[in-house]
């Protein structure tokens, strides 16, 4: 295979992919900054740490992270519509106990009233979900910088 076939490979392996990334996470952040401006607000209580293990390298997990077998929470909320319906969700981010909510605390919560599934919590940052923004906006500058090399090859 000719190196300007395998710089064609990377390209179309990491932009699409980076492009989606970006994109993907940049709606979460939209959708948080969305709910946090016009969704209904509730009172919720954190009513149990769901306990989830993180693997290091070499484990079937996807997960890496500096020490194997490094167990973290995701904190469930309990919390009640303004029409009167009851939910329990799990926050989207698992993290250590000494960095989680801890049981019994009082979040305020911001939900859509047409689909309460869709929720945050306004004191939760967007840090993470930039994270993936940039690492996608990175996999599609490698790809774009992959295709330049392709076609500079030529044919």
């Amino acid at each position: 295979m000719s190196s300007t076939h395998i710089a064609w490979l990377i390209a179309l392996a990491f932009t699409p992919t980076g492009a989606v990334l970006a994109t993907a996470a940049h709606g979460r952040i939209r959708e948080i900054r969305r709910l946090i401006r016009t969704g209904e607000r509730a009172q919720g209580v954190v009513i149990r740490l769901e306990p989830t293990q993180l693997e290091g390298p070499g484990s079937e997990s996807t997960i890496t992270v500096r020490r194997s077998g490094t167990t973290a929470y995701y904190p469930v909320i309990a919390w009640t519509t303004v029409d009167g319906q009851a939910m329990e969700t799990r926050t989207h981010v698992a993290r250590p106990l000494n960095r989680t909510l801890s049981l019994g605390a009082r979040v305020d919560v911001r939900y859509d009233a047409a689909k309460p599934s869709r929720w945050t919590l306004p004191a939760e940052k967007p840090g993470v979900w930039w994270l993936f923004v940039g690492l996608g906006g990175l996999c599609v500058a490698i790809g774009t910088a992959f295709v330049v090399v392709a076609l500079s090859y030529g044919p």
